[in-house]
């Protein structure tokens, strides 16, 4: 299946109709993380990862990216509720 989310030097190219929904897809684009997503609804919803020890992880260790980006979100959560 071809991926999705591509880049080239001109940027990122998205191919929203071969998107599964519900399937979290990134890249890595200009040392900048994005992350898109898109729901039941078939609403695209794009995000940037914005810290900076974050993206490093990610860009060490790509295949890890659920769990780099999971124990960000229980670090943020953790964080709030202090």
């Amino acid at each position: 299946m071809e991926n999705p989310v591509i880049t080239t030097d001109n940027g990122i190219k998205l191919n929203p109709d071969k998107m599964v929904k519900e399937e979290l897809y990134y890249c890595i684009y200009e040392d900048r993380v994005f992350l898109f997503f898109k729901d039941k609804e078939d609403v695209l919803h794009c995000y940037e990862v914005s810290d900076i020890d974050t993206i490093n992880k990610i860009k060490q260790s790509p295949d890890n990216i659920d769990e780099i980006l999971n124990n960000l979100a229980k670090d943020h959560s953790t964080n709030i509720s202090d």
